[in-house]
């Protein structure tokens, strides 16, 4: 746990240090802006939570995939990879308290989406069913921080992390459901919507905005938990098999 903490607070420190990185905070008013602005046009002020949630699972999503390439771009660049990989402190401890930092970090891009629907759009966003809804928004960061391990542990093997950020956006955007509902994607698209955790948050945090009975609540919620479980086992598994493969060439790639 100590070296989850330590982990946990170099990222929030680097955060501190290097407000670029976390650009994406930036970029999401405008996002809001445009989705909110289609939904205004179209007469349907309804769906103001829904416009007001797909730029924030959007961005939570985005500043994982950039902040774990970071992580391991960084310490590359700053000569300190091959010291952490060498180091007698778990270097999965480390990394996991790191990209739980990324995850928690990903709050901030609910409540920023949220405070500007209000305050330049006078939204109403209420909760109909505000426990599911706070759930499924805390089970949505662990799941995040889980895959954001997975990725920061793969990209160790790259020289660097450009390229696979790049390639994992928008396909993920797409299959997760979070512009729009999986079910309105082609039917032969869903079984791949349902192998990512954002497909059943989005899923979950939009009904939890809706007046009604709530449908498979539990089930959205498990299956982001679980999605969440497996990928957190999967960190596990590559962080293994990397470190016993840098320690068998005895290098790491450099940019």
């Amino acid at each position: 746990m100590r070296v989850f903490a330590a982990g946990f607070r170099i990222q929030l420190a680097i955060f501190r240090s290097a407000i670029g990185r976390v650009s994406i905070v930036i970029a999401l008013p405008f996002h809001v802006l445009i989705f909110l602005s289609i939904t205004r046009h179209g007469g349907r002020a309804d769906l103001d939570q829904q416009a007001a949630l797909a730029p924030a699972l959007a961005g939570m999503w985005t500043m994982s995939l950039m902040l774990a390439g970071d992580i391991i771009d960084a310490d590359r660049w700053n000569g300190v990879l091959d010291v952490v990989l060498a180091a007698p402190a778990a270097f999965f401890h480390n990394l996991l308290g790191r990209c739980a930092a990324v995850g928690a970090l990903g709050l901030l891009c609910f409540g920023e989406s949220w405070l500007f629907a209000v305050v330049f759009f006078d939204a109403d966003l209420s909760f109909a069913h505000p426990f599911w809804f706070v759930a499924g928004l805390l089970a949505t960061c662990l799941a995040t921080a889980a895959t954001a391990t997975v990725m920061a542990t793969v990209f160790v093997l790259g020289r660097t992390a450009l390229a696979f950020k790049n390639a994992l956006n928008y396909p993920v955007y797409v299959l997760g459901g979070v512009f729009v509902p999986v079910a309105v994607l082609p039917e032969w698209s869903r079984p791949l919507s349902r192998l990512i955790f954002l497909s059943w948050s989005s899923d979950l945090l939009r009904a939890a905005t809706v007046p009604g009975a709530m449908k498979d609540a539990g089930l959205q919620l498990a299956m982001v938990l679980l999605l969440g479980g497996l990928t957190l086992a999967a960190g596990v598994w590559c962080t293994h098999a990397v470190l016993t493969r840098v320690r068998h060439t005895g290098r790491v790639m450099t940019s």
